[in-house]
Order: structure tokens, then sequence, then C-alpha cells
């Protein structure tokens, strides 16, 4: 095999399982080396321990957040099963590299895949990519388990460099967007070009994923857009694309929706931009074809208050979409101004008003702990927690993250800092036990939402 793909496992080390059997950026990255003539697998981390499938933002966020310990002592278990799984598939397919998607809170599990890579064959080369890598690439090659870094949209560095790998080319030096050793010191080329078109890319190879038993996994991922028109301050997606939205045509989008419908059995696809409905002329586009294509696949998609009317709500629920993810952050004006959001909590309360009544199921994420926060802004959140029409909380737990406006360089100890975890403390406006107790409130407003929700037949109720 020339390259094995590997998702590392994260919300399975924390005893939740997972609802999807890829991820779409690898997914997507495979298909376009096996395109262009690379023999590459995928391999989802999630998959391999042995949990129920676990429906996507409805598990018990209390019980997620408190996994951070058990992903800790994970970790340090030498000797626990999904390390042996993980052996296991490296001596079987015995690749010419593994490719790690890394995220920078997943660094720790980042470092012990590239160990246990470099343990079954030293040979073997190991390529980091992903966000963290692309703002911290001399930091991720601290690690002398990892060889090589895709800095950005990984397409074409990735395949530029697996051929030099399949050749035996030691010169990388015209390889875009990687960086590497050299000479005792760290060595990064330029950056490459962004593919312009997106309709040109192939459809992500779905299976190519190791031993994903897609009767069970029946929930997919479909990205129509690289890049997202905001700048939220806790978000490095802008940054990443360099401030550049580029998306699909609605009619490669449809062929991609009738290819899943026809090759797989799916409950529903989840849209996971950046903003789904940025764009208005794109969303009618879109949900006319779908009626025109007469393709009655449940939906889900990202969404903000500021973009979302009642007429676009009716088209939407229209085209059976079922559920829309809106990013809420705080319950403070002062807050929202601060991270960027450009909507007040008027726009929220409005807007949340108008999805609960289209009938359209919502998600609705809260993030504590903001830099700036202090009491009365979160006790401002949990206020508005109360008061908003939604079906599941997502509670998340600020962390400053590299390619962000509000990152300062913080150190983080990642075994005890996550998305969703009691040990984060990053702000010095409030004590570290009050952010503990307010997280601990949100976490049981969440809980006794979602309660509701699945008494009422959760995401399978009609709509």
């Amino acid at each position: 095999m020339d390259i094995l793909l590997i998702e590392p496992p994260y919300k399975s080390l924390k005893g939740i399982g997972t609802e999807h059997g890829y991820s779409i950026n690898v997914t997507s990255l495979a298909a376009y080396l096996h395109s262009h003539g690379m023999d590459a697998a995928v391999l989802t981390g999630d998959l391999l321990s042995d949990l129920p499938v676990q429906a996507s933002l409805t598990f018990d966020v209390k019980k997620y957040a408190k996994g951070q310990k058990d992903y800790a002592n994970i970790l340090d278990d030498a000797g626990h099963l999904i390390w042996s799984r993980i052996r296991d598939y490296i001596r079987r397919l015995h690749p010419l590299a593994v490719g790690i998607t890394y995220l920078t809170p997943a660094g720790d599990l980042v470092n012990k895949i590239a160990g246990l890579v470099k343990e079954v064959d030293g040979d073997i080369k190991v390529i980091a990519g992903g966000h963290h890598p692309t703002y911290c690439p001399d930091e991720t090659l601290k690690n002398p388990d990892i060889d090589y870094v895709v800095r950005g949209e990984g397409e074409i560095p990735l395949l530029r460099l697996m051929e030099n790998i399949k050749t035996g080319t030691h010169d990388t030096s015209s390889v875009p967007g990687i960086t590497y050793r050299r000479d005792g010191g760290v060595v990064s080329n330029a950056d490459c070009a962004m593919i312009h078109d997106l309709d040109s890319l192939p459809i992500p190879k779905r299976d190519l994923v190791l031993d994903c038993d897609y009767t069970r996994h029946k929930g997919h991922y479909i990205l129509t857009a690289r890049g997202c028109p905001y700048t939220c301050a806790f978000c490095s997606d802008s940054r990443l694309w360099h401030g550049k939205v580029r998306r699909r045509s609605v009619k490669n989008v449809i062929e991609e929706i009738k290819y899943l419908v026809g090759a797989y059995d799916v409950d529903f696809i989840d849209f996971v931009d950046g903003t789904f409905t940025y764009d208005e002329n794109y969303i009618r586009e879109f949900c006319n074809s779908l009626a025109d294509e007469k393709l009655k696949i449940k939906w889900r998609c990202t969404a903000r208050y500021d973009n979302i009317d009642e007429e676009m709500l009716e088209l939407m629920k229209k085209a059976n979409c079922s559920g829309m993810y809106l990013g809420l952050e705080s319950g403070s004006d002062r807050i929202l101004k601060s991270i960027d959001k450009r909507f007040s909590t008027q726009d929220i309360i409005r807007a949340s008003e108008l999805v609960a009544d289209s009938g359209i199921s919502s998600i609705t994420a809260v993030m504590m702990g903001l830099p700036e926060e202090e009491k009365q802004d979160i006790e401002d959140t949990l206020s508005l927690m109360k008061k908003i029409r939604t079906n599941i909380w997502d509670v998340n737990c600020y962390v400053p993250l590299p390619g962000t406006a509000l990152y300062n360089g913080e150190k983080v100890d990642w075994r005890k800092a996550g998305y969703k975890s009691y040990g984060n403390y990053f702000t010095n406006k409030i004590t570290r036990e009050e952010l503990q107790e307010y997280l601990a409130a949100a976490y049981q407003i969440a809980e006794d939402t979602q309660m509701k929700f699945q008494t009422r037949g959760g995401w399978k109720a009609k709509t």
C-alpha cells in the first residue's frame, strides 16, 4: 500500500461512540490520491473501540467532559486495545507512508500514533496535516517520529510528496506546501496554490474506509465549500483558507447526494460547511434542485442567526431539512462583539423563534470561559439558554487554538483540556471553581433539553 490515512480516535477515548464512519476531509484526500493512481486507505480511529453508535451531539455532554480523564489515562496505557489495533493495521497494510490528521487538542494522540508507526517500521514515512501543522509546522516537527508536514489544502502537496516517496526521490524542494527537516534545520517550501474549481475534485471515497459497517453508520457528510465568510475570533478557518470561500456548484453537490443514496442506506446527510446558509441564492437553487430530482433524503446543515429568514426556512423545510446547527456562543452582547460574531442577542432570539416555528430541529452551541468573560456575561448566557427554543445544546468551554484571533501563544496541557472539559481555564476574570460551576449548570440545561427532545423522538421524529 502507498499510504494509510488515519483520523485519530478522540471521542471514543472519552467513552463516546461515533455516529459517522469517516471524516469528510480524509475521504476527500483519499479520493484525490486514488484518482491519481495511489493505493490509499482510511482508518477511522473512533471505529476501533467497541462502542455503540452514538447520535451526533445528542450524547451526554457532562459525561463527555468528564471523559477527559479517561482520555489521558488511555494515552498512558501502552497495553490498551486501541493501540494494538492500530499497530495491527499498520503491520498488515505496511504502507510506504502514514498520514495523520492533526487538530491541536489531539496533539498527544497524534504523537502517540506517530510513535506506533515507527515502532512497527522506522522506514514508514509519517506525514502530519490539518490545522495545527499548518499553523505550527516547526513545533510539529520537534517530534522526530513525524517526517513531513503538509500545510493548508492537502491534495496537491500530498500527492506530489507521495510521488517522491514512491519513486525514492530524496529532493523534496520542489514539492509545494510542505515542511520538513534538512541539514539539521527545518525547511518550509512555498505555499501551494489552492484548487480553484472544487467541482474538479472526485467524490470522497467512503469505500476506502477500513472496516466501516455502513449498515450501522448511516449518517453521511458532505462539504459544499472550503472557507467561511465570517471571522469568529475563536475559529481559524478564515486564516486557513486565506480569507477566501470557494464553493462547489449545486449540480455537483446534487450528483454526490444521488451517488450516496444509490450506494448506501442513508438515514441523513450532514452538510458540514463553516456556514451552509451564507448565500441565499445558493440555498434557493439547492432546495429547488432537491425537489426537481425528487430527492427526499433528510439533511442537516450549519447556519447563522443573521442570514436566515422565514422564507428561507420554509423553503428548506419543504426540501426536507431536518436540523440546523447554530452558534449562539454567548448571551452577552459585549462578548458577542468581542469575538466578532456580528449579530446581537436580539438577532438570536428572533431567529431562534423562526427556526422553532418552522418545524426544523436545531442544535445550538454555546461557549464559556472566553478570555474577556465576566460572571455577569456567563449568567446572561445561562439565562438565554433557558429562554431559547432549541432541541439540543452543544456546550463548549473555550480553548486557545493557533490560527485564531484570540490565540496568544498559550501553552496548554491537552491531556487536561479539550473542547469540552472541566480542566479548561483560560481567563482571569473569574475563578476556576466558578467556571466549573457555570459549566455544570450549562451541562444540566443541555441534559434537560436533550431528554425532552429524545422523548419526542429526536431526529427520527417527523419534522
